[in-house]
């Protein structure tokens, strides 16, 4: 304790030493402020973190003008310690006042508060939420009412808001719009955690002792509790840390989303119009965060849609990852989504709102998926550019997580050993528990998702315990403020020291009608200078613990007057305001204003609207393989690559049939057209249904006039002796019946088949196949071959060496094309781990020209390509589908492989670069479960997050290894000029989940190339999280000048992991066909 008490003081002599520091935006003001408060926690044997979970969590803040002389006053929350109001005097000076205005809440555990006019008079009242341990009069959450002198009664039981449990915040809100502030209260579970497993439907079962979560609506000025009949979860699973109100799906009324700690998924609340709500998070989101604390909505990209941040428990750095993170199973997290848990992931989350499509998980595209312990994540303009920034509040006291102290300080067999011979066994387990003080975290947006780091630029260079914030202009000059409640040291208040004249704000005060005199529930759209427009709503609370001010502040940049500012109402209506002042507060009435009743749910035109249609009926049934149980240290699985899709017509009538490729143990099929609807026909495929089909081309083998079939087998489900790996060439009859060949081709041993690609190589007038190989499916990782095969006629073809077709890569793509305008085709490949390479055709022989056509640093993990001349000048360019860049993964890291303990069985270790060395990135307990050898060199968890690969092993060893590396990650287009790939970049939306198939037609304005993209792979370890924020793309390309455009990126609406898609014409209209893995083909009509 002595040397964090020292840690406090030197704090304390910084903040005093830094606090006129205005060269950075943000300046520490908080001892010549005269805010001071310090929430200061000292455990004991009786009560602390082990007794009591939340112990850590800290206070809020509470920000507000409740005695309406325009300034912005301060509410803080203690735990131990009282709480305290501080009247804003003007000039950045507070008083003290929380003696006369009543508001201490001594003696009790503080958590949540929000200042709210509850009994509509028109001055702010007070509602502070309580938890800790159980006892003392005033024990249950209070409700202050402001008599207009600076003075508050505490009134909860007058208006039944006497809530008793462990309450964590509150939010008042209407959500009936019958013009008065109902309140949801969110309360954590009394029960402890270890006491759960995974059970189905339990949040369904309302907690018996009442302690849930509750709904309460203002009838006649008291709190009636409609939890159940609103359809409000109130179970002993909900583990609630944050409440953010927002109009999530556009319609006008407001519904809730409540993050949820430890294993109980978030909620959504969606707003049924009719008193009652439906949770509807498993229909708007693809992934949640997994330990879910504060989180905030807001437009982040001016559209006019409010995105969601949710803060979690994942370290900034690899180093911290190794030594505080915990991951689950793939078996634990498999059996949580089964039972109804969805899919929840160790990391912040960024949803990005696209309209009816629903939410796009991109914390990672952005860089803003792993801030260490946050609890508050606030978005708003701190640099009044126009763009909303993120704030996070970081910390905690005790790192409750390091596992180290898990491991090797507080296992059982220690504390039992304690038990028997010490005294004061858990308070001595806390004192050793480690504990460092960490920065908050500051993003300056960029545009389009883009943030960066400012933390330091901005001045949030100080580590701290922060838990809940608020932020607000407390001098009005015109930009927003910082206010931070802390854990053992002082409160933190940051003057923002923007210049208002080149960088200008314009901020709204609404006066409501009825019970509603805030106009809480309102919504503002700005618009301004050159088409720029901006959205906010007004709901107080938010973060973790904390509520913001009722004023509404827009940064605008360098203009004088914004065009306009269109305000909805709570009550549905809209009235309109033009040409208005910035860097000036305008008020605004309600009943003043001329308004109209509206329709607000007008999305951005984000999405395309498909008209579904069905041409016949395909399931495809991916089989349960775990590649994991097969080789331990893969990130994700690559057995699920499957439907494979061809089109062709294999009966001579005109119309298009299909192929579509089964999972192992499904048969695939072909649906033959006849009579005006399709026929299903597995015969023959059905004899090979043990293998896993995933690639699949129709061509004419033996120039007899009609479509033959090739189909790949793959996937990881085999050892590579398995002849289900074998590729199969099925002859037609003719009349589209197939007879399955048994001696065209001639396997040396079996290969898992990544791509094929048909063209006459040699110019005999009979077409020939390139085979890549996808990968050793006992293996993954070391580079494996492609393979020619030259048409000898009469279905024979014969292996044709290449020696430059050897060890390419993990190969998924390929195709022929005429690259140097000579009589032979060139070929591409691409893959995993490999650049995209380039085969020149010199009479048959193919030679590597990948370094002079510019691609030799082009390494990437590769899923398609599709050649086509994009800027039509005469010459082929390549589109090429990648991961993207919403993951884990980023450019410049290393994968290593090799029997690294000599005991037979190959391991594939993967490094990220840091500085100039490489370290693993690995669970330590995943990697020494497969190398126990490295269990007394990496005994400790530091040992390990310390260690770069060359550190762990020796280098003899990791010369002898197989290295490769990644150095672009971006689905991108490769524009061939004069014999060099240029790369062009794709809208980021492409790049938000990976590419796996793209298809390209030409609409009637012809100067306009349309590109359809699809993928997603959901198969990965959840330390690294699925790949699921696409729902596939279109868009318009065109050549203006010398420069590519795009145009018109609309998201298709397609769910699932798009595999393959196919485009045909049934008369006039284009049917986009769709093979998604382990789903229902689909298809579309499509313009």
């Amino acid at each position: 304790m002595k040397k964090i008490k020292n840690h406090i003081t030197l704090v304390i002599i910084f903040l005093l030493f830094n606090s006129c520091d205005d060269s950075k935006l943000f300046s520490l003001e908080s001892d010549s402020s005269g805010v001071i408060f310090e929430n200061k926690l000292d455990y004991t044997e009786e009560f602390n973190p082990y007794t009591y979970r939340n112990f850590y969590n800290g206070g809020g803040v509470a920000l507000g003008d409740i005695n309406k002389d325009g300034l912005i006053d301060i509410y803080l929350t203690g735990n131990i310690v009282g709480n305290k109001m501080f009247l804003n005097k003007g000039n950045f000076q507070f008083e003290d006042i929380t003696e006369v205005s009543g508001l201490a809440c001594p003696n009790v555990w503080s958590t949540g508060a929000t200042f709210a006019d509850i009994n509509g008079d028109g001055l702010l009242d007070l509602y502070v939420c309580k938890s800790g341990a159980p006892g003392g009069e005033n024990r249950h959450n209070e409700l202050f009412i402001n008599n207009g002198d600076l003075t508050f009664s505490e009134e909860s039981k007058k208006y039944n808001l006497d809530i008793l449990g462990l309450s964590v915040h509150a939010a008042f809100f209407d959500y009936d719009k019958d013009g008065d502030l109902d309140c949801y209260i969110l309360n954590n579970s009394i029960r402890s955690i270890g006491g759960y497993d995974l059970i189905e439907d339990q949040r369904e079962i309302a907690d018996p002792e009442g302690q849930g979560n509750k709904l309460l609506e203002n009838i006649d000025g008291k709190f009636v509790d409609v939890t159940q009949s609103a359809g409000i979860y109130s179970s002993k699973i909900g583990f609630g840390l944050g409440i953010t109100l927002s109009d999530y799906n556009n319609d006008g009324w407001t519904d809730l989303f409540i993050s949820n700690d430890f294993f109980e998924k978030d909620y959504l609340y969606i707003n049924n119009k009719d008193g009652t709500f439906s949770e509807e998070s498993e229909n708007f989101f693809q992934s949640l965060s997994l330990g879910s604390m504060g989180a905030d909505s807001s437009d982040l990209d001016n559209d006019l849609l409010t995105d969601l941040i949710v803060t979690e428990m994942l370290p900034k750095s690899l180093k911290r990852k190794k030594t505080k993170a915990i991951y689950e199973s793939w078996d634990k997290y498999s059996l949580a989504n089964s039972k109804g848990y969805y899919h929840q992931f160790p990391r912040n989350v960024l949803q990005r709102n696209y309209g009816p499509t629903g939410f796009l998980e991109i914390g990672r595209y952005s860089g803003v998926s792993a801030t260490d312990w946050s609890w508050a994540s606030m978005i708003f303009d701190m640099d009044n550019d126009g763009l909303r920034d993120v704030f996070i509040a970081n910390g905690i006291y005790k790192d409750l997580l390091d596992r180290d102290y898990l491991a090797y300080m507080a296992n059982t067999e220690r504390i039992r050993n304690m038990i028997k011979t010490e005294e004061e066994v858990i308070k001595k387990l806390i004192d050793i528990m480690p504990s460092k003080a960490i920065k908050n975290i500051a993003y300056k947006n960029n545009g389009e998702f883009n943030f960066t780091e400012f933390s330091d630029a901005w001045g949030f260079d100080l580590p701290t315990f922060s838990n809940g914030m608020s932020y607000g202009d407390l001098d009005n000059d015109g930009d927003l403020d910082i206010v931070i409640n802390n854990v053992n040291m002082p409160a933190l208040v940051y003057k923002n020291n923007i210049n208002v004249d080149e960088n200008k704000s314009i901020s709204f005060e609404l006066i409501g009608r009825e019970k509603n005199k805030n106009a809480v529930g309102s919504k503002i759209i700005i618009k301004y200078g050159n088409n720029k427009q901006s959205m906010i709503e007004n709901f107080p609370s938010r973060g973790f613990q904390s509520s913001i001010p009722n004023r509404l502040h827009f940064g605008v940049g360098n203009v004088k007057e914004i065009d306009s500012a269109i305000i909805y109402w709570p009550n549905n209506k809209v009235s309109y305001h033009a040409n208005l002042e910035t860097n000036k507060t305008h008020e605004i009435k309600q009943e003043e204003s001329d308004y109209e009743y509206f329709d607000i749910a007008n999305y951005s035109n984000l999405n395309l609207k498909l008209n579904e249609i069905e041409l016949f009926n395909f399931k495809h049934n991916e089989n349960k393989f775990i590649d994991f149980n097969k080789e331990r240290l893969l990130t994700q699985m690559y057995s699920n690559e499957g439907p494979a899709l061809a089109k062709g017509d294999v009966n001579n009538d005109g119309i298009i049939d299909f192929f579509i490729g089964g999972a192992k143990g499904e048969s695939s099929a072909m649906f033959v057209s006849k009579n005006n609807q399709y026929e299903k026909i597995i015969d023959p495929f059905s004899k090979k249904s043990a293998a896993e089909d995933v690639v699949a081309e129709f061509f004419d083998s033996d120039n007899d006039g009609d479509m033959d079939l090739y189909v790949g087998s793959g996937g990881k489900a085999f050892s590579m002796y398995n002849q289900n790996l074998n590729d199969r060439l099925y002859i037609n009859d003719g009349k589209g019946k197939f007879v399955l060949s048994t001696d065209s081709f001639e396997f040396e041993s079996p290969i898992s088949t990544g791509s094929v690609a048909i063209d006459d190589y040699n110019n005999d007038g009979l077409l020939d196949l390139f085979i890549g190989e996808r990968f050793n499916p006992d293996l993954y990782g070391i580079p494996v071959s492609g393979y020619l095969f030259e048409n000898k006629g009469g279905n024979k073809f014969v292996k044709v060496e290449q020696k430059a077709l050897k060890e390419l890569g993990l190969i998924k793509s390929a195709g022929w094309t005429n690259l140097n305008n000579d009589e032979f085709p060139d070929l591409i490949v691409a893959g995993e781990w490999m650049p995209i390479k380039i085969f020149i055709n010199e009479n048959g022989v193919l030679k590597d020209y990948t370094k002079e056509f510019g691609l030799s640093n082009s390494n990437g993990m590769w899923n398609k390509i599709n050649i086509i001349d994009i800027d039509k000048d005469g010459d082929m360019d390549i589109l090429a589908g990648n991961l993207g860049t919403n993951n884990f993964f980023s450019p410049n890291m290393k994968l290593y492989i090799n029997d690294f303990d000599k005991n037979g069985f190959y391991e594939q270790i993967l490094c990220e670069k840091i500085g100039n060395s490489y370290f693993p990135i690995l669970d330590k307990d995943d990697l020494i479960n497969q190398m126990p050898s490295l269990k007394k060199q990496l005994f400790y968890y530091k040992d390990y997050s310390d260690a770069s690969i060359d550190k762990i092993f020796n280098p003899d060893l990791l010369n002898e290894s197989t290295v490769l590396d990644i150095k672009t990650l971006e689905s991108a287009i490769y524009v061939n000029n004069n014999g060099k790939f240029n790369k062009i970049s794709l809208p980021s939306e492409i790049n938000y989940s990976p590419v796996f198939d793209i298809i390209n037609y030409q609409p009637s304005d012809k100067n306009i190339t349309k590109l359809i993209f699809g993928g997603n792979q959901y198969l990965v370890k959840p330390q690294f999280g699925r790949h699921d924020s696409s729902k596939g793309w279109i868009i318009d390309v065109k050549k203006d000048e010398d420069k590519l455009s795009f145009t018109n990126l609309k998201s298709l609406n397609i769910e699932g992991q798009i595999r393959k898609f196919e485009l045909i014409y049934l008369g006039k209209e284009k049917i986009l066909i769709t093979g998604i893995n382990n789903k229902d083909v689909k298809f579309y009509k499509i313009k």
